[in-house]
């Protein structure tokens, strides 16, 4: 069988983002991830861990939820980069997507940007999907964080 867990490395604001973009977001610990859940969800899905941190559940995002996807994208190449190089790869990629996604008028104090990304077992069975996700530093989101919404 294929990996069933992967580590989310989860970091603050990439680096060279601008500082307006990433003010108040801050930095968390590391959560794992049901792999064939984690790698299926889309920018706009509203997300729910099991207490554990293993098991993603879509679910409203006008209820209280974990954590809500604000960007999917492809990495490139065939062979494992290492860990450091995706990982660097997901913190730039998902640092872009962050603008366009997040409602200017919500104030950011209280977020932290994440991504997962795969780990070398999941690339070699040929996962490269990043997933870039917003989180509450404390406590859980409620309604959308997206723009216009």
């Amino acid at each position: 069988s294929l990996v069933t867990l992967l580590v989310l490395a989860i970091v603050g604001a990439a680096a060279g983002i601008t500082a307006w973009l990433t003010h108040g977001f801050r930095s968390q610990g590391t959560v794992r991830y049901h792999q064939a859940a984690v790698f299926s969800v889309r920018p706009g899905d509203c997300l729910n861990l099991t207490p554990n941190g293993t098991v993603v559940h879509v679910v409203p995002c006008a209820g209280a939820h974990t954590a809500e996807v604000f960007g999917t994208f492809p990495l490139a190449g065939h062979t494992w980069p290492g860990a450091t190089a995706v990982e660097q790869k997901a913190a730039s990629g998902c640092g872009t997507r962050l603008s366009g996604y997040l409602n200017p008028q919500l104030a950011t104090t209280n977020l932290a940007q994440s991504y997962v990304y795969p780990g070398q077992q999941a690339w070699e069975a040929g996962e490269r999907t990043v997933v870039c996700e917003v989180r509450a530093t404390s406590g859980a989101l409620t309604g959308s964080v997206r723009s216009g919404v």
